[in-house]
């Protein structure tokens, strides 16, 4: 169960949107948690929480022409849930100062399960 003005509340609401890109995640989480190791653990936590219960799904922003650079749309990473957040782990790097290299690396899916979480929840406190 999701509470409200969780992490969790938080990123599915700002999911329903659009896709989700992993810094968003990472700068909100500093709300919950200023130190980054920590911060990294509780974003991880929370994508894994979220995927595991079906309300998200982990992936990417590709081309579906990559020569011409056109059709830009969402595909999911390859593999299980543990492959995903493996490589999650490795691509989100908030120690790195530059956030160029990691801000974008990831982009979450709301999935209808998780829509149906949102619209039962409040809108999150600012």
């Amino acid at each position: 169960m999701i509470e409200a003005n969780t992490l969790q509340h938080l990123v599915l609401y700002l999911a329903q949107d659009d896709w989700l890109e992993i810094g968003n995640v990472s700068a909100y989480a500093g709300d919950f948690e200023v130190d980054i190791a920590t911060r990294k653990r509780l974003v991880l936590s929370v994508v894994r929480e979220l995927a595991e219960e079906g309300y998200i799904r982990i992936g990417d922003l590709q081309y579906r022409d990559a020569e011409t650079k056109t059709g830009l749309h969402w595909a999911e990473w390859p593999g299980n849930l543990d492959e995903q957040m493996a490589h999650l782990e490795e691509v989100y790097t908030p120690e790195v100062a530059d956030d160029r290299y990691w801000y974008s690396v990831c982009w979450l899916d709301l999935t209808d399960s998780g829509e149906k979480v949102v619209q039962a929840l409040p809108e999150p406190d600012d």
